[in-house]
């Protein structure tokens, strides 16, 4: 077999492997399920490996890349117009290895574990910001229907709660 570049199209449980030569001809092309992967990966060349930026790509880029492969991430975008016939595991897989193989094709680096850390607070602090503005919002709308207007904001709020509750009492 030579082979000179592999794609993985990544899903929750099974993933697609497509092995491809240097004329872009499929050499095999088969779904392995996730717990095999690197074991399966291990048989054959330190080829580069390709694969779309989606949920799990920054990890099996690091895993792949401490085993010695270069690893390549796609942005979805442009890996769809290389999808021929319908959408499924073994198309999409095939259409990752066409994309990696253009010359012009950008490619986005594999994040590094602080990296991904640094994200996940930044989506965490979002979602707790999103989450105390609807909370602040619902109040303020329920403090209106007993003819409570108050301004927007959470200091505006935060003035005004201890002189709503006295008056509850």
């Amino acid at each position: 077999m030579n082979i000179t570049l592999i794609g993985l199209d990544l899903a929750k449980n099974v993933i697609q492997i497509c092995g491809v030569n240097q004329a872009g001809k499929a050499v095999f092309n088969r779904s392995v399920t996730r717990h095999k992967v690197l074991e399966l990966l291990s048989q054959y060349p330190q080829v580069p490996i390709a694969m779309e930026a989606c949920s799990g790509s920054n990890y099996w880029g690091r895993a792949l890349q401490q085993r010695g492969h270069q690893v390549m991430l796609l942005p979805p975008q442009h890996v769809k117009p290389f999808v021929k016939g319908n959408k499924n595991d073994r198309n999409d897989a095939f259409a990752i290895c066409e994309a990696a193989r253009r010359p012009n094709m950008t490619f986005v680096p594999p994040r590094t574990l602080e990296q991904t850390d640094i994200s996940l607070v930044h989506r965490l602090r979002e979602r707790r910001i999103g989450e105390r503005t609807r909370l602040i919002n619902q109040l303020r709308g329920l403090l209106n229907e007993y003819g409570i207007v108050l301004a927007g904001g959470k200091e505006t709020l935060k003035q005004a709660m201890p002189l709503l509750l006295e008056d509850a009492k």
